[in-house]
């Protein structure tokens, strides 16, 4: 425990105050619960460096963070790791541009290797407001994220819906999509089986080298991961698989907490356009999440404007969510001639810059 200039910080956090920020929280995910972190650390050998935050007024925020040692002597820590979902701030209420920033200076204060945070979409602006104060060593990575928000429950949804994806609903019903959903971790097979089918096109779409895709890919996680996390939260994966004409046709992974993230799909192209498959999962996965009392339905990254992935988020009524992907690190230097030269690399490999 340590106090700054007006805030007491307590790591790693005490975990009854870390729930209660959680349920307080409007737009938390899964990710930001203790349970999820404690997955984090026996999935990939983290530990808990997750950090209470208390301000004079008795205002209390929860920063979920892990750490791990580098060599000797060399920590990072992330809020949260890659592939692990949005980390960030947690609490009661909208977070302001001043807390964000007193949590930057606490951090950097700390001056560890690298710290990287990357918060929920919904608070972009308030990290973006206090980066622009100028904490040092920062790293910042522009970054947009779709969200859907499900006020008004499945029918105040639906009429938010583009025409193209309400008629892509129908046409998908009418044709016999079948759909199941399964929280377990059976149908982690059949979604690999899709991914690699995506992964190849993906690879012929942008010219790579099957073997940069396949290494991608293994970033966010192989099949013994994902069974290891579906696991350990108990219903907080749900793998949706739709099937016409008997074979599976798309597949998407969601995240389910106190609000759902969509955070993975993956498709049998000639199956899935014509079918309107995907366009059947997003509705079903949208209800679901409405009736278990979500508010929002996080829909992951995207490209920016005009990108085809946007846009079909946003025909479900989704809106784009800037926000900062932020390192915060010792010798920023270092991290950006590392970024520079993969770039010079892939450009060397797929001879696109």
């Amino acid at each position: 425990m340590h106090r700054g200039a007006e805030v007491e910080v307590v790591s790693p956090a005490p975990r009854e105050a870390w729930r209660q920020a959680v349920a307080a929280d409007s737009g938390a995910l899964i990710s930001h619960t203790p349970e999820w972190l404690d997955t984090i650390c026996a999935v990939d050998g983290w530990k808990d460096a997750s950090r209470l935050y208390v301000w004079p007024s008795g205002r209390q925020l929860v920063l979920p963070m892990v750490a791990k040692r580098i060599g000797k002597f060399a920590v990072v820590e992330d809020s949260l790791p890659h592939g692990w979902g949005f980390g960030g701030l947690v609490g009661a209420g909208a977070v302001t541009p001043d807390e964000a920033a007193a949590v930057c200076a606490d951090l950097v204060a700390r001056r560890l290797l690298r710290l990287r945070v990357c918060p929920n979409s919904l608070q972009g602006s308030a990290w973006s407001q206090a980066l622009a104060l100028g904490p040092p060593n920062a790293i910042t990575i522009p970054c947009r994220a779709h969200a859907i928000n499900l006020d008004g429950g499945v029918g105040a949804v639906w009429k938010r819906f583009s025409d193209n994806a309400r008629r892509g609903v129908r046409k998908a019903e009418k044709q016999g999509v079948e759909i199941e959903c399964d929280t377990t971790g059976r149908l982690l097979g059949v979604f690999d089986e899709l991914l690699t089918l995506s992964m190849r096109r993906w690879a012929r779409q942008q010219k790579e080298p099957l073997w940069l895709a396949r290494l991608r890919q293994r970033r966010l996680g192989p099949r013994s991961r994902w069974r290891q996390i579906a696991e350990r939260t108990a219903g907080g994966v749900a793998i949706w698989v739709a099937r016409w004409r008997g074979q599976p046709a798309a597949a998407i992974v969601v995240l389910r907490g106190p609000n759902d993230h969509y955070t993975r799909g993956a498709m049998h192209k000639e199956l899935a356009g014509p079918s309107r498959a995907n366009v059947l999962l997003q509705w079903l996965a949208i209800q679901d999440a409405c009736q278990r009392g979500a508010r929002w339905y996080q829909m992951g990254q995207s490209g920016w404007d005009g990108d085809p992935v946007g846009r079909f988020k946003e025909s479900f009524g989704a809106r784009g969510y800037e926000f900062p992907d932020i390192r915060l690190e010792r010798f920023p230097e270092i991290t950006r001639l590392v970024r520079s030269m993969r770039a010079g690399a892939r450009t060397l490999v797929t001879g696109r810059s």
